[in-house]
């Protein structure tokens, strides 16, 4: 996986000038917008209606377990001669699900069960969708464009994301958190119209088994030398038990040292939004295909000071939103950084594979996470949960520092 990387670096505007990219980036993110929207009212919806921790964890230890299921998408996504076909379906059915969970909000009709099933209906569908976005950048860009194009989608999806973000806390202020969900729907109406005239075709190779290419999919995983996806799977796994760790955080700070304000909860959730757009472009800009490996550790040791930091500050709403972004820099830039190695050292042909197949590992710990860090936030304490989350935070780190196939990962 280790290629020169002293070829003319492609940047932004080479990004910009794909078509097909440009309108990828139009639909993909019209659902990510969307999705933000969703994540900011699922989490204050289920706090609403219970008013137990232990229910919010629950819920999102459903997404968790849900997208760990990406795996079995991946060799689907592979073999799809032209990958729109996942959204023009999958979009539908999630803004249904959305609607429907909207209404039964206003209608008084949901109930937990109901609740957790629309919730694992949702989740299951954008983990399809979510596989076949993760693909998508590699078949339509080269490698060298790779952090480039994290870095333009990191900006236009953060952007997006921030104001996702915003609505959806402005409908909670307004109408209550079911408005978001009509929102969602709405949105993932509009990604659907948007992804109609996509051309992403992998390339075509021997014709496989659903099998075949499900085996082949793993045992490139478990392979190489000295088998670096392995050692990276396994700080990822740490890092996938911290994936609700910053919605807990900031929901329990809002309704604790904040009062229960949703103006504190959306500003926190804003402003760890903001810190992943600059990381993206910072990395975009810089374009660090060389030293990967450098960067998820180093992200993940700042993540976790910052993490610690966020949650010993006093209540001070603009220290809070520092401290936040802080969070959301550290801990984007080991993502962006993570899956720009993904797309530019992997062939097209394996990318929704890989993906899906090294999702497995974090996923099933985010589900295990979501409960005991669930648990820990039901005392109403965000120490346990901040330190928790800065230990974990600090053990990836010095993970990807010190394990070889790690440190020294590069395309």
């Amino acid at each position: 996986m280790n290629e020169d990387a002293g070829r003319p670096t492609l940047g932004f505007r080479s990004v910009l000038r794909n078509r097909q990219y440009v309108v990828f980036l139009a639909s993909a993110n019209s659902s990510a917008m969307g999705y933000s929207v969703y994540s900011i009212s699922i989490v204050w919806l289920t706090y609403t209606l219970t008013h137990d921790f232990l229910v919010v964890g629950a819920v999102l230890a459903i997404e968790a377990a849900a997208y760990t299921a990406t795996f079995l998408f991946g060799p689907i996504v592979d073999r799809v001669r032209n990958q729109r076909t996942i959204f023009l379906w999958s979009y539908p059915v999630q803004a249904a699900a959305a609607a429907v969970l909207g209404w039964g909000v206003v209608a008084r009709f949901v109930t937990e069960p109901l609740l957790f099933g629309l919730v694992a209906a949702i989740s299951l569908l954008w983990d399809m969708t979510w596989a076949a976005a993760n693909a998508a950048p590699g078949v339509l860009l080269s490698p060298d464009e790779q952090f480039a194009a994290s870095g333009v989608s990191g900006a236009l999806g953060g952007g997006l994301s921030i104001l996702g973000y915003a609505l959806g806390g402005a409908l909670i202020l307004a109408v209550g958190a079911d408005g978001g969900m009509f929102l969602y729907a709405g949105l993932l109406v509009a990604a659907t119209l948007l992804a109609v005239p996509l051309r992403i075709s992998p390339p075509t190779g021997p014709e496989r088994s659903f099998a075949e290419s499900f085996w082949e999919g793993w045992r490139f995983v478990t392979g190489g030398r000295g088998r670096p996806l392995l050692q990276l799977a396994a700080v990822d796994s740490i890092v996938g038990f911290l994936t609700f760790a910053p919605a807990l955080l900031i929901t329990l700070l809002a309704t604790t040292i904040y009062h229960g304000s949703p103006t504190g909860y959306g500003v926190l959730f804003v402003a760890d939004v903001a810190g992943g757009v600059l990381a993206g472009l910072a990395l975009g800009r810089w374009n660090p295909r060389g030293r990967v490996g450098l960067v998820l550790g180093i992200s993940l040791l700042v993540a976790a000071v910052s993490v610690v930091v966020a949650v010993a500050l006093p209540a001070v709403l603009v220290l809070g939103a520092i401290a936040w972004f802080a969070v959301g820099f550290a801990s984007s830039s080991y993502l962006d950084a993570k899956y720009a190695f993904y797309r530019g050292a992997v062939p097209p042909e394996r990318i929704a594979r890989l993906v899906s197949n090294m999702y497995l590992f974090a996923g099933a710990a985010s589900t295990v996470g979501a409960l005991v860090l669930g648990g820990l936030a039901t005392s109403g304490n965000p120490w346990p949960l901040g330190l928790a989350a800065g230990a974990a935070y600090g053990l990836a780190g010095l993970g990807a520092l010190l394990l070889p196939g790690v440190r020294q990962m590069r395309y």
